[in-house]
């Protein structure tokens, strides 16, 4: 019986090391500052519904702590000259259900901003502001910024408009009515006006013309108002070179043209892997500076794990999968340049982080985790974390009374492959449309995971010194909604904690100064 003891216990001895080693060794040092925590927390599409049936999710954004929202994909409202058409193919895409379809080219057509093309640009009856007032009273009823995309919606007609200065003119008077109170309009301070959306996709006419648009369309914005931010082109295709990346900055250098941001797309379709946008986000920065645009900010305006807006996503792009693969894409993202990143979609309609009762999906509670980092902006040193799927970001509070530790934990799938969609015919047959299997696409990577079962945190030089302090303990897994996993007290500078957290799982860690 001693004998058999003995060797029970010299087997557990020898297994604890093993044991622990599938954790991965974390420290956090709250005395050295690394930076500042850039708010990432954005999304494409509002709370107010695009569509007939999606419900209002003013309270639920608010709650989602989503800090910027980008008007595009409105199918209507928000947008200068969008028309849409019943028998588009690209629209019977993205909407198969013709019921639903006939609803949204009627609405949409009936909410464009400048409906006539014979009226007047000076005179405000001839716009049609109200659809769109609307929608950008929700986006700032919700506690988010607006961040203004001039173009179109998906599905609409890519067409340029019949009048470049005319369309200039324009959208200079939509900038007067919202920040400046033309035609009893609004003092909203929009900062953001984003010109178009991926042209290689959504743009008939040629580059040249394109660029000329921007010309026009960029003076008349910063005759407007100077201070406004004003730049494009949303290039969907961004690690590929071409006439809407080098093409568009040669065109606006040689033209002296304001570029005040570049902005840029990107989905891990062909890797599934979130340090894929911050390569790309170096690769940004590195062409604009080449080009001499080194004060110009990059943004990423649209990203996601996939741009499968089909029903054969909906459940991975709602999984906690797709939730640990936004908050590690968010938290390499803090190692670039990128001063604003907004996931595709926010709402919830196709691809959105709500379903149709308001209720989240898991990848929302990743977009309220980095919310919640704001809260502790101070950046601080992390050790331990990689780039190969287990993600770190520590911050501390302005007034040295909190930190928070962010943990994501994520995988590739095994085996994954890559996912394309495959578009209807007729979307394939414009001139403008490259060849998808001759694009360029960053290599994949070769990971081979360790330690990465769980953590053992520890954080040093707690601020408040040797006081007792608060521990809460929140946790996004396929069984968790962000919820408090435990809570309890300590005392001193130092923290420790030890838990599993296997892979795709999220983690916030709250330590409070006790008042």
């Amino acid at each position: 019986m001693v004998k058999t003891l003995f060797a029970m216990f010299f087997a557990w001895i020898l297994f604890l090391p093993a044991a622990r080693a599938q954790n991965r060794v974390l420290t956090v040092d709250a005395a050295k500052v690394t930076g500042h925590i850039r708010p990432l927390e954005g999304v494409n599409g509002g709370p107010a519904p695009v569509m007939a049936g999606l419900p209002s999710l003013e309270k639920q954004y608010r709650q989602t702590l989503i800090d910027i929202v980008r008007t595009h994909d409105y199918m209507g409202p928000t947008e200068i000259d969008s028309h849409f058409d019943f028998d588009n193919e690209t629209l019977a895409w993205l909407l198969p259900d013709p019921k639903q379809r006939r609803g949204v080219v009627d609405a949409g057509n009936a909410a464009t901003i400048f409906p006539d093309w014979k009226a007047d640009p000076e005179n405000p009856q001839s716009y049609r502001f109200g659809p769109t007032d609307n929608a950008i009273a929700s986006i700032l009823a919700s506690g988010a910024q607006v961040y203004y995309r001039i173009g179109r919606s998906f599905g609409a007609r890519t067409n340029p408009p019949p009048d470049f200065d005319k369309f200039a003119d324009v959208v200079k008077h939509v900038e007067m009515h919202y920040n400046q109170g033309w035609d009893n309009g609004f003092h909203d301070h929009i900062r953001y006006w984003e010109f178009w959306n991926e042209p290689e996709l959504f743009w008939s006419g040629t580059p040249q013309q394109f660029y000329s648009l921007y010309e026009k369309t960029s003076r008349a914005l910063k005759s407007a108002d100077p201070s406004l931010e004003v730049g494009g082109d949303t290039v969907a295709f961004s690690f590929a070179p071409g006439p809407y990346r080098e093409g568009f900055l040669d065109y606006c250098r040689a033209h002296k043209l304001p570029l005040d941001f570049y902005s840029w797309h990107y989905y891990a379709d062909y890797s599934a892997d979130p340090l894929d946008p911050s390569q790309v986000a170096r690769e940004i920065r590195r062409v604009l500076d080449t080009h001499g645009f080194t004060r110009t900010k990059s943004i990423l305006s649209e990203y996601n794990r996939s741009a499968d807006f089909t029903a054969d996503m909906q459940d991975e792009l709602r999984s906690v999968d797709n939730a640990a693969f936004v908050a590690d894409t968010l938290i390499y993202l803090e190692d670039t340049d990128v001063a604003r990143a907004i996931f595709y979609r926010g709402d919830a309609a196709w691809m959105g982080l709500f379903d149709l009762s308001g209720k989240p999906y898991k990848p929302a509670y990743s977009i309220r985790a980095m919310g919640e980092m704001q809260k502790t902006p101070i950046r601080l040193q992390v050790t331990g974390a990689d780039q190969d799927g287990l993600a770190v970001l520590a911050g501390s509070s302005r007034n040295a009374q909190e930190v928070q530790i962010l943990i994501s934990n994520y995988e590739i799938p095994p085996n994954y492959q890559p996912h394309i969609m495959k578009p209807p015919p007729d979307f394939l047959k414009d001139a403008s449309i490259p060849d998808f299997s001759k694009l360029k696409h960053l290599p994949r990577r070769e990971i081979a995971y360790k330690d990465n079962a769980g953590y053992d945190l520890t954080v040093t030089n707690l601020p408040w010194g040797n006081v007792a302090f608060t521990m809460r303990r929140y946790r996004l897994t396929a069984k968790d909604n962000f919820t408090l996993a435990e809570e309890s007290e300590g005392l001193g500078g130092q923290f420790k904690v030890s838990r599993s957290l296997p892979p795709p799982g999220v983690e916030l860690i709250v330590l409070k100064e006790k008042k």
